[in-house]
């Protein structure tokens, strides 16, 4: 009886949930989402690149806020606010992107195949960016 229950679970059913850690499809950066009260935030957790020219990590130099541009961007929060909106999405998030110093809205969802497509945009999604992660853990 126990084997069939398990016989009867799907092997490769992706995760519904973006919990976890995502490289993006350049395998450039990995992002670690996790709960923040009730809502998800998300935090760099590695760099292809930690390091600049003469070694040091990198830091947020194109933040608006001068006082910010010293804190590395390795353990920055770049995802947050994201509130479940379905059984695979989630939405009314904001993404700092430390490449152009901007903060967009964000949504999230899992795909079939189990990949993380995330949309970033300003004002309305139709004109945004989709990224696509992978899991990695």
């Amino acid at each position: 009886m126990i084997a069939a229950l398990f016989a009867s679970a799907p092997v490769d059913a992706p995760d519904s949930t973006p919990v976890g850690v995502w490289q993006d499809s350049s395998g450039r950066v990995r992002v670690e989402i996790a709960p923040c009260g009730d809502r998800l935030c998300g935090t760099v957790v590695w760099f292809r690149w930690p390091n600049d020219a003469q070694g040091l990590p990198l830091v947020d130099l194109r933040d608006k806020d001068p006082a910010l541009r010293a804190r590395p961007v390795m353990g920055l929060k770049i995802l947050d606010g994201l509130r479940r909106t379905g059984e695979r999405t989630w939405a009314d998030g904001k993404l700092y992107n430390p490449d152009d110093g901007e903060t967009y809205q964000v949504s999230v969802s899992i795909q079939d195949d189990g990949a993380l497509r995330l949309r970033a945009y300003v004002l309305l999604p139709l004109f945004g960016q989709t990224r696509i992660f992978t899991r990695v853990r």
